[in-house]
């Protein structure tokens, strides 16, 4: 449990963070942008959790974006400014955790909500999942960090189409651009997240979490000098630790290994 807007299940390595707040479509608040990223870093540093998984409570949204209710206290260029830097920081920090995070949406996935998916490292959707971008509709320009970001997952035509039309778009439809990795029926989401889930967190964790910052260090664009060496760095770790040789001993002798993440 951490506090009643996130609850938090571990078992077996796995990490389930549900967005509590089901009256209001899971809407996220800016102590919660503030708190998400904490949690993540938390499991993170303490060494139990492998794999996150991350969803809204109930299967009628993820999350329907910005709780429109503190959108009324802000004024001023300077109170967006500080709101839009709370969520920004929340975007950053969770593309950059260590850890897998793998979203598993039902329902709507909206505004800010899209946001958060964007910057998870795999996407799972119900038949159900609605995903859309309001802000042209409230004169809202999305940030760089998120653009960019969303461009590189769907392409400049298709983040052009959904920032332009702030559109409804369907489970199947980002299926088909890029955004999510696979639609299942609503019956059977639950269980497939937790096999890729389980698929993963038996699996060398720093094989995982290098893979992970390579492809953000190749994602990112020009690597230059500093990234190539950081790049041949992540690998070099791989070939020096224990799990690689407790890997190459499993496999010769045909048994399940036992990764310890050292």
């Amino acid at each position: 449990m951490s506090g009643d807007t996130f609850l938090v299940d571990i078992q077996d390595g796995i990490a389930t963070v549900t967005i509590n707040r089901p009256s209001q479509r899971n809407a996220l608040t800016r102590a919660m942008w503030a708190r998400l990223p904490e949690i993540l870093e938390e499991f993170r540093d303490g060494g139990e959790v492998r794999v996150v998984i991350l969803r809204g409570a109930g299967e009628e949204a993820f999350a329907s974006g910005q709780d429109i209710r503190e959108f009324r206290e802000m004024e001023t260029p300077e109170e967006w400014k500080h709101h839009s830097g709370i969520v920004e920081d929340a975007w950053r920090r969770i593309y950059r955790v260590e850890l897998p995070v793998i979203a598993l949406v039902h329902g709507f996935a909206m505004g800010g909500a899209f946001g958060l998916l964007a910057m998870c490292d795999l996407r799972y959707a119900a038949e159900d999942g609605v995903f859309a971008i309001p802000a042209a509709r409230l004169g809202v320009v999305y940030p760089e960090i998120l653009t960019r970001r969303i461009i590189r997952l769907i392409g400049p035509a298709n983040t052009k189409e959904i920032l332009m039309t702030a559109r409804r778009y369907s489970a199947h439809e980002a299926c088909e651009m890029g955004f999510v990795n696979r639609v299942l029926p609503k019956s059977e989401l639950d269980a497939y997240v937790s096999d890729v889930a389980r698929k993963i967190v038996v699996n060398a964790p720093i094989s995982v979490k290098n893979s992970k910052e390579m492809i953000n260090l190749i994602e990112s664009g020009s690597l230059g000098v500093e990234g190539v060496t950081r790049a041949d760095m992540l690998r070099h770790e791989g070939f020096n630790s224990k799990d690689f040789q407790e890997g190459v001993h499993a496999f010769i002798e045909k048994r399940q290994p036992e990764f310890k993440g050292i």
